[in-house]
């Protein structure tokens, strides 16, 4: 059937057979049209149903999105603390180290003022020996005060006698009196 007019004029004019055929036509039609109406629904539906779904994802998506923004939030801030912290113990580190090369500097500066005046009271102890045999029985008698197997005695103080008996004996040339 092509268009409008023709059924209109079968249906005024038409014999029993048109009609017949216009009918058949009609519901052939009329089952088409149902078909695709019912097509259309399930179709309308399942993108109902699909629209729904996608929408379900995206909010799960957005949640988990907010969850692990929270959570990259929440580990910068505590990387930034531990770096904090860090930096802290780093400097309290740094203030450390230059404390004790400072005390360091002190204490070696002070061991040399020390030897200094162990040098000293070594010069003073041969203070007035003015020959090998003075220098000989100088040295017996603060051997006798100093040697560590007395009670008071100073391994230290000892090494620095012999070292200075040492010297004083190549200035008096003592090698010739034994």
């Amino acid at each position: 059937m092509e268009n409008k007019r023709e059924i209109e004029d079968i249906i005024l004019n038409g014999t029993k057979d048109e009609l017949a055929e216009l009918r058949l036509w009609l519901f052939k039609e009329s089952v088409r049209l149902e078909n695709q109406e019912s097509s259309l629904s399930d179709r309308y539906a399942k993108l109902e149903a699909d629209e729904i779904s996608f929408k379900n994802r995206v909010d799960a998506a957005e949640r988990k999105l907010e969850t692990a923004t929270r959570r990259l939030d929440n580990d910068q801030a505590l990387f930034e603390q531990r770096l904090k912290i860090l930096n802290n113990g780093f400097d309290q580190l740094n203030d450390d180290k230059k404390k004790l090369q400072n005390e360091f500097i002190r204490l070696e500066r002070e061991k040399a003022y020390q030897r200094e005046n162990e040098y000293d009271a070594v010069d003073f102890l041969f203070r007035g020996v003015n020959s090998a045999l003075a220098l000989k029985k100088r040295y017996k008698d603060l051997m006798k005060i100093f040697h560590p197997d007395n009670i008071s005695g100073d391994q230290g103080m000892v090494q620095l006698i012999n070292q200075e008996y040492s010297e004083l004996c190549r200035r008096y040339d003592v090698s010739m009196i034994n």
